[in-house]
């Protein structure tokens, strides 16, 4: 009789407790789903999760993308949130994928949650879900295609005009515009004359920049001495027409002899190249007087033979 009374007891303890669990777990229902259950290699798998709780328990949601591991993760969608007679509802919706065929079975897991007057935490399971991927039949006669067919964008016919009558119209004005930019740079061309700079005047401004680095003052004897011969041979260049900068001081000195203008200066060329050539050749170290001597030959030099502008005759008339 002792022994019966003991374990109604027990059964009664054990029935008590099983009541008291599931009053807690009727507090707080998880559900998952996906939209279908048959899919093709490659389609986003919509996974829904809807939870549904009282306003005075606190969820832990997991990482679902970390607990479903037998399918690739793409994204999340924006999740929701309301609440509803006192209870929440939350819905969460996760976009995977698969990239080959099998029959998967979406894992459970579980969700740990708080009540407001119980710090220990408790969980509930999700639901298990079994899907089904698939691939295309494969037909070997028929030509290789695309898991989807691509989509097809429809021709508009005004588009098309449209488009044709814009790159027309661009095309027009880029003419236009090149016609008027190639003609203003040719009236301006016309507008500004060509300023030849006469060859005595290039010589003499050169002369002048040489006196004002003063080279030879400075122990540069060498230096001043090319210097002053390569701006009197560029002078008889520009001056005379022949190629001074790549003769020899005799064949200057020979072609002057030839000229009407530059005979006058054989003799001052003569001494000038005579004094330069000592400088180059023989290491020949003059006197400040003969470097002075050398630039005022090069002034006279091209002085003389400064072309002479002819005065215009006056006409005469006969007086009747």
């Amino acid at each position: 009789m002792l022994k019966t009374i003991s374990k109604n007891i027990l059964i009664a303890f054990i029935i008590l407790i099983t009541s008291a669990i599931t009053i807690k777990a009727q507090n707080i229902s998880v559900s998952a789903s996906t939209d279908t259950t048959d899919y093709v290699v490659g389609d986003y798998i919509k996974y829904n999760l809807e939870l549904t709780y009282s306003n005075n328990i606190k969820v832990f949601l997991p990482s679902v993308k970390d607990s479903i591991k037998n399918l690739e993760f793409i994204k999340e969608l924006k999740s929701t949130k309301e609440e509803k007679n006192n209870k929440i509802i939350e819905k969460h919706i996760y976009i995977f994928s698969r990239y080959d065929s099998a029959v998967v079975n979406i894992p459970s897991y579980k969700i740990y949650y708080q009540s407001a007057n119980d710090t220990s935490k408790q969980y509930v399971s999700v639901n298990p879900l079994t899907i089904t991927v698939k691939t295309l039949p494969v037909e070997p006669q028929k030509d290789i295609r695309d898991v989807k067919e691509p989509v097809k964008v429809p021709i508009n016919l005004l588009f098309i005009i449209l488009l044709v009558l814009i790159i027309i119209l661009i095309l027009i004005a880029a003419y236009f515009i090149f016609k008027y930019i190639k003609k203003k740079k040719e009236s301006k061309t016309a507008l500004t004359p060509e300023i030849i700079i006469p060859p005595h005047e290039i010589a003499l401004n050169s002369l002048r920049e040489l006196e004002q680095k003063k080279l030879w003052q400075q122990g540069l004897i060498k230096e001043y001495h090319s210097e002053i011969t390569e701006i009197i041979r560029k002078y008889f260049e520009d001056r005379f027409n022949f190629r001074a900068l790549e003769m020899t001081s005799s064949e200057i000195l020979a072609c002057l002899s030839y000229l009407e203008d530059g005979k006058c200066i054989v003799d001052l060329a003569n001494e000038f190249f005579n004094n330069a050539d000592m400088v180059k050749f023989a290491k020949f170290q003059p006197m400040p007087s003969v470097n002075e001597e050398m630039m005022r030959q090069a002034y006279k030099i091209v002085n003389d033979t400064i072309p002479k502008i002819e005065p215009e005759k006056e006409e005469v008339h006969d007086v009747q």
